[in-house]
Protein backbone atom coordinates (compact mmCIF):
# COMPACT_ATOMS: atom_id res chain seq x y z
CA UNK A 1 0.00 0.00 0.00
CA UNK A 2 1.47 3.67 -0.49
CA UNK A 3 3.09 5.41 2.32
CA UNK A 4 0.34 8.37 2.02
CA UNK A 5 -2.82 5.54 2.55
CA UNK A 6 -0.42 4.92 5.90
CA UNK A 7 -0.25 8.61 6.69
CA UNK A 8 -3.86 9.47 5.95
CA UNK A 9 -5.04 6.31 8.43
CA UNK A 10 -3.50 7.13 10.84
CA UNK A 11 -4.56 10.98 10.48
CA UNK A 12 -8.04 9.13 10.40
CA UNK A 13 -7.42 7.21 13.66
CA UNK A 14 -6.16 10.76 15.46
CA UNK A 15 -9.56 12.40 14.26
CA UNK A 16 -12.28 12.50 17.49
CA UNK A 17 -15.07 12.90 15.42
CA UNK A 18 -16.60 9.95 13.96
CA UNK A 19 -19.02 11.41 11.53
CA UNK A 20 -15.77 12.83 9.92
CA UNK A 21 -13.99 9.66 9.96
CA UNK A 22 -16.68 7.88 8.38
CA UNK A 23 -16.61 10.49 5.52
CA UNK A 24 -13.07 10.68 5.36
CA UNK A 25 -12.76 6.54 5.14
CA UNK A 26 -15.46 6.82 2.05
CA UNK A 27 -13.40 9.40 0.53
CA UNK A 28 -10.39 7.78 0.71
CA UNK A 29 -11.61 4.57 -0.64
CA UNK A 30 -13.66 6.51 -3.26
CA UNK A 31 -10.47 8.07 -4.39
CA UNK A 32 -8.52 4.37 -4.18
CA UNK A 33 -10.98 2.47 -5.91
CA UNK A 34 -12.12 5.09 -8.63
CA UNK A 35 -15.78 4.06 -7.70
CA UNK A 36 -18.98 5.68 -8.36
CA UNK A 37 -20.51 5.19 -4.45
CA UNK A 38 -19.06 4.65 -1.41
CA UNK A 39 -21.30 3.14 1.67
CA UNK A 40 -19.98 2.31 5.39
CA UNK A 41 -22.05 -0.39 6.61
CA UNK A 42 -21.92 -0.85 10.44
CA UNK A 43 -23.22 -4.30 11.72
CA UNK A 44 -25.13 -3.07 14.52
CA UNK A 45 -26.79 -6.76 16.75
CA UNK A 46 -26.23 -8.31 13.53
CA UNK A 47 -28.47 -5.81 11.35
CA UNK A 48 -26.80 -4.39 8.32
CA UNK A 49 -27.17 -0.49 9.08
CA UNK A 50 -25.77 2.18 6.31
CA UNK A 51 -23.67 4.56 8.04
CA UNK A 52 -22.41 6.81 5.60
CA UNK A 53 -22.97 7.39 1.65
CA UNK A 54 -20.95 9.18 -0.59
CA UNK A 55 -20.52 9.58 -4.48
CA UNK A 56 -17.33 10.28 -5.97
CA UNK A 57 -17.60 13.72 -6.16
CA UNK A 58 -17.41 13.55 -2.26
CA UNK A 59 -21.23 14.59 -2.12
CA UNK A 60 -23.49 12.83 0.15
CA UNK A 61 -25.41 10.28 -1.15
CA UNK A 62 -29.32 10.07 0.10
CA UNK A 63 -33.01 8.90 -0.58
CA UNK A 64 -33.44 5.89 -2.64
CA UNK A 65 -29.80 5.78 -3.78
CA UNK A 66 -28.62 5.44 -0.61
CA UNK A 67 -28.45 1.43 -0.45
CA UNK A 68 -25.75 -0.61 -1.56
CA UNK A 69 -26.30 -4.31 -2.61
CA UNK A 70 -27.10 -6.26 0.90
CA UNK A 71 -26.54 -9.59 -0.58
CA UNK A 72 -23.07 -8.72 -1.21
CA UNK A 73 -22.33 -7.16 2.14
CA UNK A 74 -23.83 -9.69 3.91
CA UNK A 75 -21.32 -12.22 1.83
CA UNK A 76 -18.57 -10.30 2.66
CA UNK A 77 -19.69 -9.97 6.58
CA UNK A 78 -20.03 -14.22 6.24
CA UNK A 79 -17.00 -14.99 4.50
CA UNK A 80 -14.50 -12.68 6.55
CA UNK A 81 -12.82 -11.67 2.88
CA UNK A 82 -13.88 -8.89 0.05
CA UNK A 83 -16.24 -10.16 -2.35
CA UNK A 84 -15.95 -8.88 -5.78
CA UNK A 85 -19.00 -8.24 -8.72
CA UNK A 86 -17.54 -8.13 -12.22
CA UNK A 87 -21.04 -7.90 -13.78
CA UNK A 88 -24.16 -7.22 -11.46
CA UNK A 89 -26.65 -6.94 -13.85
CA UNK A 90 -25.83 -9.99 -15.56
CA UNK A 91 -25.87 -12.23 -12.57
CA UNK A 92 -29.94 -13.38 -12.05
CA UNK A 93 -30.21 -13.18 -8.26
CA UNK A 94 -28.22 -9.45 -8.58
CA UNK A 95 -30.44 -8.26 -10.96
CA UNK A 96 -33.44 -8.92 -9.11
CA UNK A 97 -32.29 -6.69 -6.71
CA UNK A 98 -33.75 -2.74 -6.59
CA UNK A 99 -30.56 -1.72 -5.51
CA UNK A 100 -28.84 -3.21 -8.50
CA UNK A 101 -31.49 -2.65 -11.08
CA UNK A 102 -32.52 0.81 -10.02
CA UNK A 103 -28.94 1.89 -9.94
CA UNK A 104 -27.96 0.10 -13.28
CA UNK A 105 -25.13 -1.45 -11.22
CA UNK A 106 -22.55 -3.38 -12.54
CA UNK A 107 -19.24 -3.33 -10.76
CA UNK A 108 -19.88 -4.18 -6.95
CA UNK A 109 -16.82 -4.31 -4.36
CA UNK A 110 -17.76 -5.36 -0.49
CA UNK A 111 -14.13 -5.29 1.71
CA UNK A 112 -15.26 -6.12 5.46
CA UNK A 113 -13.32 -3.85 7.91
CA UNK A 114 -11.73 -6.06 10.81
CA UNK A 115 -10.42 -5.03 14.23
CA UNK A 116 -7.77 -7.94 15.70
CA UNK A 117 -6.19 -10.70 14.40
CA UNK A 118 -6.91 -14.11 13.69
CA UNK A 119 -9.84 -16.24 15.03
CA UNK A 120 -10.04 -13.38 17.35
CA UNK A 121 -10.73 -10.75 14.46
CA UNK A 122 -14.03 -9.42 14.60
CA UNK A 123 -15.66 -7.58 11.50
CA UNK A 124 -16.63 -4.32 12.93
CA UNK A 125 -18.39 -2.56 9.23
CA UNK A 126 -18.34 -3.19 5.49
CA UNK A 127 -17.00 -0.95 3.04
CA UNK A 128 -18.80 -1.32 -0.59
CA UNK A 129 -17.98 0.53 -3.06
CA UNK A 130 -20.14 0.32 -6.55
CA UNK A 131 -19.91 1.40 -10.24
CA UNK A 132 -22.36 1.37 -13.12
CA UNK A 133 -18.78 0.36 -15.69
CA UNK A 134 -18.34 -3.60 -15.84
CA UNK A 135 -15.23 -5.21 -14.72
CA UNK A 136 -14.48 -1.93 -13.04
CA UNK A 137 -12.60 -3.27 -10.03
CA UNK A 138 -9.53 -5.47 -10.94
CA UNK A 139 -7.44 -8.01 -7.98
CA UNK A 140 -4.79 -4.97 -7.59
CA UNK A 141 -7.60 -2.99 -6.37
CA UNK A 142 -9.71 -5.57 -4.15
CA UNK A 143 -5.94 -6.28 -2.73
CA UNK A 144 -5.45 -2.63 -1.88
CA UNK A 145 -8.59 -2.29 -0.18
CA UNK A 146 -8.55 -5.57 1.78
CA UNK A 147 -4.99 -4.38 3.18
CA UNK A 148 -6.83 -1.26 4.17
CA UNK A 149 -9.40 -3.63 6.34
CA UNK A 150 -7.31 -3.80 9.35
CA UNK A 151 -5.50 -0.38 9.92
CA UNK A 152 -9.04 0.66 9.05
CA UNK A 153 -10.77 -0.97 11.61
CA UNK A 154 -8.41 -0.36 14.01
CA UNK A 155 -8.78 3.46 13.46
CA UNK A 156 -12.33 3.13 13.24
CA UNK A 157 -13.03 1.41 16.31
CA UNK A 158 -10.58 4.03 18.16
CA UNK A 159 -12.44 6.60 17.22
CA UNK A 160 -15.86 5.24 18.31
CA UNK A 161 -14.49 4.64 21.61
CA UNK A 162 -13.11 7.69 22.18
CA UNK A 163 -16.18 9.40 20.80
CA UNK A 164 -18.82 7.41 23.06
CA UNK A 165 -16.10 7.78 25.96
CA UNK A 166 -16.49 11.74 25.56
CA UNK A 167 -20.72 11.60 25.37
CA UNK A 168 -20.19 9.41 28.20
CA UNK A 169 -18.48 12.11 29.80
CA UNK A 170 -20.24 14.63 29.11
CA UNK A 171 -23.19 13.25 29.94
CA UNK A 172 -22.39 12.49 33.66
CA UNK A 173 -20.75 16.07 33.80
CA UNK A 174 -23.66 17.36 33.16
CA UNK A 175 -25.90 15.12 35.27
CA UNK A 176 -23.15 15.88 37.89
CA UNK A 177 -23.11 19.47 37.76
CA UNK A 178 -27.23 19.97 37.61
CA UNK A 179 -28.59 21.35 41.08
CA UNK A 180 -30.43 18.66 41.04
CA UNK A 181 -27.80 15.66 41.67
CA UNK A 182 -24.69 17.73 42.91
CA UNK A 183 -22.74 14.57 42.71
CA UNK A 184 -25.54 12.50 44.19
CA UNK A 185 -26.22 9.26 42.48
CA UNK A 186 -29.45 7.26 43.26
CA UNK A 187 -32.87 7.03 42.02
CA UNK A 188 -34.51 4.15 44.35
CA UNK A 189 -37.45 5.24 46.53
CA UNK A 190 -35.51 4.49 49.42
CA UNK A 191 -32.50 6.78 48.31
CA UNK A 192 -34.40 9.63 46.98
CA UNK A 193 -36.52 9.58 50.17
CA UNK A 194 -33.58 10.25 52.28
CA UNK A 195 -31.47 12.60 49.93
CA UNK A 196 -34.88 14.50 50.09
CA UNK A 197 -34.49 14.37 53.83
CA UNK A 198 -31.29 15.49 54.05
CA UNK A 199 -31.40 18.51 51.22
CA UNK A 200 -34.36 19.92 53.67
CA UNK A 201 -32.31 20.11 56.67
CA UNK A 202 -29.51 22.01 54.47
CA UNK A 203 -31.23 24.73 54.20
CA UNK A 204 -32.31 25.34 58.32
CA UNK A 205 -28.37 25.88 60.44
CA UNK A 206 -29.40 23.22 62.59
CA UNK A 207 -26.96 19.79 63.33
CA UNK A 208 -27.71 16.74 61.17
CA UNK A 209 -27.05 13.42 62.14
CA UNK A 210 -26.68 10.53 59.64
CA UNK A 211 -26.77 7.17 59.93
CA UNK A 212 -25.89 3.92 58.35
CA UNK A 213 -23.48 1.45 57.87
CA UNK A 214 -20.35 1.98 57.13
CA UNK A 215 -19.61 2.35 52.93
CA UNK A 216 -23.46 3.95 52.44
CA UNK A 217 -22.28 7.29 51.40
CA UNK A 218 -22.26 9.52 54.65
CA UNK A 219 -19.67 11.71 53.71
CA UNK A 220 -21.09 12.33 50.35
CA UNK A 221 -24.25 13.17 51.73
CA UNK A 222 -22.62 15.38 55.00
CA UNK A 223 -20.83 17.21 51.71
CA UNK A 224 -24.11 17.83 49.88
CA UNK A 225 -26.09 19.15 53.25
CA UNK A 226 -23.20 21.69 53.22
CA UNK A 227 -23.38 22.65 49.51
CA UNK A 228 -26.91 23.22 50.01
CA UNK A 229 -26.52 25.19 53.31
CA UNK A 230 -26.09 29.15 53.71
CA UNK A 231 -22.73 28.10 54.63
CA UNK A 232 -21.71 26.62 51.26
CA UNK A 233 -18.54 29.15 51.10
CA UNK A 234 -17.01 28.39 54.25
CA UNK A 235 -14.88 25.46 54.74
CA UNK A 236 -15.98 21.75 54.87
CA UNK A 237 -13.90 20.05 57.21
CA UNK A 238 -13.92 16.30 57.67
CA UNK A 239 -12.59 14.29 60.69
CA UNK A 240 -12.82 10.24 61.23
CA UNK A 241 -13.25 9.60 64.94
CA UNK A 242 -12.36 6.34 64.79
CA UNK A 243 -8.89 6.81 62.89
CA UNK A 244 -7.18 8.43 66.15
CA UNK A 245 -6.66 7.44 69.61
CA UNK A 246 -8.86 9.10 72.23
CA UNK A 247 -6.60 11.65 73.82
CA UNK A 248 -4.93 12.35 70.19
CA UNK A 249 -8.60 13.02 69.26
CA UNK A 250 -9.34 15.87 71.86
CA UNK A 251 -6.26 17.58 70.66
CA UNK A 252 -7.36 17.39 66.55
CA UNK A 253 -10.75 18.38 67.20
CA UNK A 254 -10.54 21.00 70.10
CA UNK A 255 -7.04 22.24 69.44
CA UNK A 256 -3.82 22.67 72.34
CA UNK A 257 -1.27 25.08 73.47
CA UNK A 258 1.96 24.44 73.18
CA UNK A 259 3.36 21.77 75.78
CA UNK A 260 -0.25 21.23 76.75
CA UNK A 261 1.00 16.81 76.80
CA UNK A 262 4.06 15.03 75.47
CA UNK A 263 5.36 16.18 71.46
CA UNK A 264 3.27 19.28 71.71
CA UNK A 265 5.81 21.51 70.61
CA UNK A 266 3.68 24.23 69.35
CA UNK A 267 -0.05 25.18 69.72
CA UNK A 268 -2.78 24.41 67.43
CA UNK A 269 -6.07 25.86 66.37
CA UNK A 270 -7.80 22.26 65.79
CA UNK A 271 -10.54 20.93 63.25
CA UNK A 272 -13.15 23.04 64.72
CA UNK A 273 -11.77 26.49 64.68
CA UNK A 274 -10.80 25.37 61.11
CA UNK A 275 -13.95 25.13 59.87
CA UNK A 276 -14.89 28.20 61.00
CA UNK A 277 -18.20 29.23 59.47
CA UNK A 278 -18.64 26.41 57.46
CA UNK A 279 -19.50 22.99 58.63
CA UNK A 280 -17.89 20.12 60.56
CA UNK A 281 -18.21 16.62 59.84
CA UNK A 282 -17.21 14.16 61.95
CA UNK A 283 -17.95 10.65 60.52
CA UNK A 284 -18.02 7.52 63.35
CA UNK A 285 -18.63 10.08 65.90
CA UNK A 286 -19.71 7.57 68.22
CA UNK A 287 -15.87 6.30 68.97
CA UNK A 288 -15.72 9.15 70.50
CA UNK A 289 -14.24 8.91 74.03
CA UNK A 290 -16.03 10.69 77.23
CA UNK A 291 -13.93 13.61 77.98
CA UNK A 292 -14.60 14.73 73.85
CA UNK A 293 -17.87 13.71 73.78
CA UNK A 294 -18.49 16.59 77.08
CA UNK A 295 -16.33 18.90 74.98
CA UNK A 296 -18.24 18.76 72.42
CA UNK A 297 -21.96 18.84 73.76
CA UNK A 298 -20.06 21.97 75.61
CA UNK A 299 -18.95 23.39 72.05
CA UNK A 300 -22.52 22.83 70.53
CA UNK A 301 -24.59 24.29 73.54
CA UNK A 302 -22.39 27.23 74.15
CA UNK A 303 -20.41 27.87 70.77
CA UNK A 304 -17.45 28.30 72.91
CA UNK A 305 -14.78 25.94 73.20
CA UNK A 306 -11.60 24.96 74.88
CA UNK A 307 -8.19 24.20 73.92
CA UNK A 308 -6.60 21.04 75.69
CA UNK A 309 -4.51 22.68 78.34
CA UNK A 310 -5.81 26.40 78.07
CA UNK A 311 -8.70 27.36 80.29
CA UNK A 312 -9.89 30.38 78.36
CA UNK A 313 -13.00 30.03 76.05
CA UNK A 314 -12.77 30.65 72.17
CA UNK A 315 -16.08 31.49 70.37
CA UNK A 316 -16.53 29.49 67.21
CA UNK A 317 -19.29 29.56 64.47
CA UNK A 318 -19.66 26.15 63.25
CA UNK A 319 -22.78 23.78 61.57
CA UNK A 320 -22.04 20.15 62.79
CA UNK A 321 -22.95 17.41 60.65
CA UNK A 322 -22.25 13.68 62.21
CA UNK A 323 -22.37 10.34 61.29
CA UNK A 324 -22.07 6.74 62.95
CA UNK A 325 -23.08 3.42 62.04
CA UNK A 326 -23.95 2.41 65.69
CA UNK A 327 -26.58 2.63 68.14
CA UNK A 328 -25.54 5.60 69.88
CA UNK A 329 -28.62 5.03 72.09
CA UNK A 330 -27.77 1.61 73.18
CA UNK A 331 -26.49 1.66 76.50
CA UNK A 332 -23.09 -0.28 75.79
CA UNK A 333 -22.16 2.12 73.40
CA UNK A 334 -20.96 4.61 75.90
CA UNK A 335 -22.33 7.51 74.17
CA UNK A 336 -24.05 10.59 76.06
CA UNK A 337 -27.98 10.52 75.30
CA UNK A 338 -27.96 14.75 75.83
CA UNK A 339 -25.44 14.73 73.39
CA UNK A 340 -26.96 12.25 70.94
CA UNK A 341 -30.38 14.41 71.01
CA UNK A 342 -28.41 17.72 70.74
CA UNK A 343 -26.69 15.95 67.21
CA UNK A 344 -29.78 14.42 66.09
CA UNK A 345 -31.91 17.52 65.33
CA UNK A 346 -31.77 15.62 61.96
CA UNK A 347 -31.89 12.38 62.12
CA UNK A 348 -31.74 10.52 58.45
CA UNK A 349 -30.70 7.18 57.47
CA UNK A 350 -29.12 5.85 54.67
CA UNK A 351 -30.11 3.11 53.10
CA UNK A 352 -27.36 0.08 52.57
CA UNK A 353 -26.66 -1.20 49.00
CA UNK A 354 -28.73 -4.13 48.96
CA UNK A 355 -31.85 -1.67 49.73
CA UNK A 356 -31.32 0.11 47.01
CA UNK A 357 -30.35 -2.46 44.21
CA UNK A 358 -32.31 -0.47 41.32
CA UNK A 359 -29.23 1.95 41.99
CA UNK A 360 -26.29 -0.46 41.47
CA UNK A 361 -26.09 -0.21 37.41
CA UNK A 362 -26.34 3.39 37.47
CA UNK A 363 -23.65 3.68 40.24
CA UNK A 364 -21.22 1.32 38.66
CA UNK A 365 -21.65 2.92 35.19
CA UNK A 366 -20.45 5.91 36.51
CA UNK A 367 -18.10 4.87 38.92
CA UNK A 368 -16.63 2.57 35.45
CA UNK A 369 -16.55 5.65 33.47
CA UNK A 370 -15.36 7.60 36.66
CA UNK A 371 -12.08 5.04 36.62
CA UNK A 372 -11.61 4.31 32.84
CA UNK A 373 -10.83 8.47 32.47
CA UNK A 374 -9.03 8.32 35.70
CA UNK A 375 -6.87 5.07 34.48
CA UNK A 376 -6.28 5.82 31.33
CA UNK A 377 -8.71 2.53 30.17
CA UNK A 378 -10.87 2.13 26.84
CA UNK A 379 -13.66 0.60 28.78
CA UNK A 380 -17.15 1.69 27.35
CA UNK A 381 -19.37 0.22 29.71
CA UNK A 382 -20.87 -3.14 31.67
CA UNK A 383 -21.41 -6.30 29.62
CA UNK A 384 -25.10 -7.37 30.74
CA UNK A 385 -23.40 -11.01 32.22
CA UNK A 386 -21.07 -8.79 34.28
CA UNK A 387 -23.89 -6.08 35.94
CA UNK A 388 -26.15 -9.28 36.34
CA UNK A 389 -23.14 -10.37 38.24
CA UNK A 390 -22.85 -6.74 40.25
CA UNK A 391 -26.82 -6.89 40.94
CA UNK A 392 -26.57 -10.23 42.86
CA UNK A 393 -23.90 -9.58 45.09
CA UNK A 394 -24.57 -8.72 49.03
CA UNK A 395 -22.35 -5.84 48.85
CA UNK A 396 -21.72 -5.66 52.20
CA UNK A 397 -19.29 -3.10 51.87
CA UNK A 398 -21.94 -0.82 50.86
CA UNK A 399 -21.37 1.61 47.47
CA UNK A 400 -17.36 2.09 48.73
CA UNK A 401 -16.89 -1.35 47.97
CA UNK A 402 -19.03 -0.82 44.65
CA UNK A 403 -16.81 1.45 43.73
CA UNK A 404 -13.36 -0.60 44.78
CA UNK A 405 -15.04 -3.03 42.59
CA UNK A 406 -15.29 -1.40 39.87
CA UNK A 407 -11.73 0.05 40.16
CA UNK A 408 -10.58 -3.14 40.07
CA UNK A 409 -12.02 -4.72 36.59
CA UNK A 410 -11.94 -1.10 34.87
CA UNK A 411 -7.75 -2.11 35.73
CA UNK A 412 -7.71 -5.42 34.50
CA UNK A 413 -10.59 -5.31 32.14
CA UNK A 414 -8.91 -6.53 28.59
CA UNK A 415 -12.00 -5.43 25.94
CA UNK A 416 -14.38 -2.81 25.34
CA UNK A 417 -16.94 -3.34 28.29
CA UNK A 418 -16.37 -5.20 32.28
CA UNK A 419 -17.09 -8.67 31.66
CA UNK A 420 -17.63 -11.47 34.32
CA UNK A 421 -13.77 -12.32 34.74
CA UNK A 422 -12.92 -8.83 34.97
CA UNK A 423 -14.81 -8.50 38.65
CA UNK A 424 -13.03 -9.57 41.78
CA UNK A 425 -13.33 -12.81 43.07
CA UNK A 426 -15.29 -12.39 45.87
CA UNK A 427 -18.54 -10.90 43.76
CA UNK A 428 -17.51 -13.69 41.11
CA UNK A 429 -17.89 -16.43 44.15
CA UNK A 430 -20.63 -14.69 45.70
CA UNK A 431 -22.72 -14.92 42.71
CA UNK A 432 -23.68 -18.91 43.65
CA UNK A 433 -24.42 -17.33 47.26
CA UNK A 434 -27.58 -15.22 48.23
CA UNK A 435 -27.87 -13.41 51.44
CA UNK A 436 -32.09 -13.38 50.96
CA UNK A 437 -33.68 -15.56 52.71
CA UNK A 438 -35.95 -18.25 51.24
CA UNK A 439 -33.88 -18.30 47.96
CA UNK A 440 -31.55 -21.35 47.25
CA UNK A 441 -27.84 -21.05 48.44
CA UNK A 442 -26.71 -21.74 45.09
CA UNK A 443 -28.04 -21.44 42.02
CA UNK A 444 -27.90 -24.79 40.70
CA UNK A 445 -27.79 -28.19 42.52
CA UNK A 446 -24.35 -30.06 42.52
CA UNK A 447 -24.67 -33.31 40.22
CA UNK A 448 -21.33 -34.82 41.45
CA UNK A 449 -20.10 -35.44 45.22
CA UNK A 450 -17.32 -33.19 43.90
CA UNK A 451 -19.48 -30.68 42.68
CA UNK A 452 -21.20 -30.31 45.73
CA UNK A 453 -17.72 -30.55 47.83
CA UNK A 454 -16.61 -27.64 45.50
CA UNK A 455 -19.62 -25.38 45.93
CA UNK A 456 -19.35 -25.98 49.92
CA UNK A 457 -16.15 -24.76 49.40
CA UNK A 458 -16.77 -21.75 47.11
CA UNK A 459 -20.18 -20.85 49.46
CA UNK A 460 -17.55 -21.08 52.50
CA UNK A 461 -15.13 -18.76 50.87
CA UNK A 462 -17.66 -16.27 50.08
CA UNK A 463 -18.57 -16.27 53.76
CA UNK A 464 -15.46 -15.85 55.57
CA UNK A 465 -14.66 -13.01 52.21
CA UNK A 466 -17.69 -11.54 53.25
CA UNK A 467 -16.94 -11.22 57.49
CA UNK A 468 -13.71 -9.87 56.98
CA UNK A 469 -14.93 -7.87 54.33
CA UNK A 470 -17.63 -6.08 57.30
CA UNK A 471 -14.27 -6.10 59.73
CA UNK A 472 -12.19 -3.80 57.19
CA UNK A 473 -15.13 -1.69 56.55
CA UNK A 474 -16.17 -1.21 60.10
CA UNK A 475 -12.52 -0.98 61.10
CA UNK A 476 -11.31 1.42 58.60
CA UNK A 477 -8.85 -1.07 57.12
CA UNK A 478 -7.22 -1.49 60.50
CA UNK A 479 -6.21 -5.09 60.93
CA UNK A 480 -5.32 -4.66 64.39
CA UNK A 481 -8.57 -3.33 65.07
CA UNK A 482 -10.83 -5.70 62.75
CA UNK A 483 -8.88 -8.94 64.57
CA UNK A 484 -10.14 -7.55 67.57
CA UNK A 485 -14.02 -6.95 66.71
CA UNK A 486 -13.39 -10.62 65.32
CA UNK A 487 -11.96 -12.24 68.39
CA UNK A 488 -9.44 -13.19 66.51
CA UNK A 489 -5.18 -12.88 67.05
CA UNK A 490 -3.68 -10.68 64.17
CA UNK A 491 -2.00 -14.08 62.56
CA UNK A 492 -5.17 -15.91 62.41
CA UNK A 493 -6.53 -12.97 60.90
CA UNK A 494 -4.20 -12.45 58.33
CA UNK A 495 -4.69 -15.94 57.59
CA UNK A 496 -8.39 -14.89 56.99
CA UNK A 497 -7.36 -12.30 54.54
CA UNK A 498 -5.10 -14.37 52.67
CA UNK A 499 -7.49 -16.91 51.92
CA UNK A 500 -10.52 -14.37 51.18
CA UNK A 501 -7.18 -12.30 49.06
CA UNK A 502 -8.60 -9.11 50.33
CA UNK A 503 -6.13 -6.06 51.21
CA UNK A 504 -6.68 -4.03 54.10
CA UNK A 505 -5.12 -0.90 52.04
CA UNK A 506 -8.53 -0.71 49.89
CA UNK A 507 -10.90 -0.46 53.19
CA UNK A 508 -8.23 2.81 54.58
CA UNK A 509 -10.69 5.98 54.74
CA UNK A 510 -8.99 9.08 52.53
Amino acid sequence: MPGDLFRRLFDLACERDLGHVLARTLDLVLEESAAERGFVVSLEGGALEVRTARGLDGAEVTGPDMSPSRTVVREAVQQRRPVRVARALETRELAQQASVSRGRLQSILAVPVVDGEGDGAEVVAVVCVDSTRKDAFDAATEAALHELSQPLGRALRHVARVSRLERQARALAERLSTGEDDGVLGSSPVFVAALRAVRRAATADVPVLLLGETGTGKEVLAREVHRRSGRRDGPFVAVNCAALPAELLEAELFGHTAGAFTGATRARAGRFASAEGGTLFLDEVGEMGATAQARFLRALESGELQRVGDDRPVRVDVRVVAATNRDLLAPASGFRSDLYYRLAVVAVRLPPLRERPEDVPLLAEAFCLEAALELGRRVEGISPAARDLLLRHPWQGNVRELKNAIRHATLFCKGAQLEPDDLPEQVRASAGVSASAGRPLVAAAPRTLDELQEAKRAAGLALERAFAARLLEEAGGNVAQAARLAGLSRPAFYDLLSRAELDPAAFRRG
